[in-house]
């Protein structure tokens, strides 16, 4: 008898295991059927294509990097951005030209690309092509918006490991920054949004103290002005933009590099 019940307790021990596997089996097929699924249905919606044409799509786009032939991956700040896609409302779309020679580069962050000769500009992805023609009366005024991005950008001008000499003046004292500051200089360099010049003009008119940074870089020149504690002004390529800007840069000009605070 007791060897009967130990087979019988070890035939239910054995059945019990079997269901336990085929239960985590079942569920493990079902599960995944479920992940495959939407996998799939995932993979259907990437897959959806954008039907407008690529310029409308450009226009969409948030964040575009800019590139010269001295420069490169320079992003847009979003105000001068604006002014980038109004320029965009006067061309037209024309058949691929028999020539065409970039000048300037950009793309967007997901593989949108556009590139221009000043006279024609073609937009493309890996599946497509398109070709504007730019007015000729648009031409110059084109040039100056994708010279006044690149070169005026806070973002770009700020890149220290690029300079050469730096110099700042306030009133008729200048003083060279030595290279070992570049960095610290470069570290208090941070905007808020590009504006308009009629309040940074105010601000240094208001202003007790105001600094002009003088960069040399590698492959630019740039000057920068302070107007007061919360405004710059950009000079590059005779090129002018205004920022609104973190106090910081002020403050150490200031206190770090003229020492005005103690006196």
């Amino acid at each position: 008898m007791a060897k009967r019940r130990r087979v019988k307790k070890s035939a239910i021990l054995v059945a019990v295991i079997i269901l336990f596997f085929s239960v985590y089996f079942l569920a493990f097929n079902i599960s995944s059927k479920i992940a495959n699924k939407d996998t799939q249905n995932a993979v259907q919606i990437d897959k959806q294509e954008d039907n407008r044409s690529l310029l409308k799509q450009l226009n969409d786009k948030d964040k575009i990097y800019l590139s010269d032939k001295v420069v490169s991956d320079v992003r847009v700040d979003e105000e001068l951005l604006e002014e980038l896609r109004y320029s965009f409302e006067d061309i037209s779309k024309i058949r691929t030209p028999q020539s065409y020679t970039s000048i300037y580069e950009g793309y967007s962050d997901d593989g949108l690309k556009f590139s221009t000769d000043l006279n024609v500009i073609r937009i493309y992805n890996v599946n497509q092509e398109e070709y504007y023609k730019i007015p000729v009366s648009s031409k110059e005024e084109f040039k100056n918006i994708l010279d006044k991005s690149i070169y005026t950008s806070f973002d770009f001008v700020k890149q220290y490991k690029t300079w050469t000499s730096v110099k700042i003046t306030y009133k008729d004292t200048t003083k060279n920054l030595s290279r070992w500051k570049y960095d610290d200089l470069a570290n208090t360099m941070a905007s808020k949004r590009v504006v308009g010049k009629v309040q940074p003009e105010k601000s240094k008119q208001r202003s007790k103290y105001n600094f002009v940074i003088e960069i040399k870089a590698d492959n630019y020149e740039a000057k920068i002005e302070t107007m007061g504690e919360n405004y710059v002004k950009i000079n590059a390529k005779n090129l002018s933009s205004y920022y609104e800007v973190h106090t910081a840069l002020y403050d150490y000009i200031k206190n770090d590099i003229f020492k005005l605070s103690k006196k």
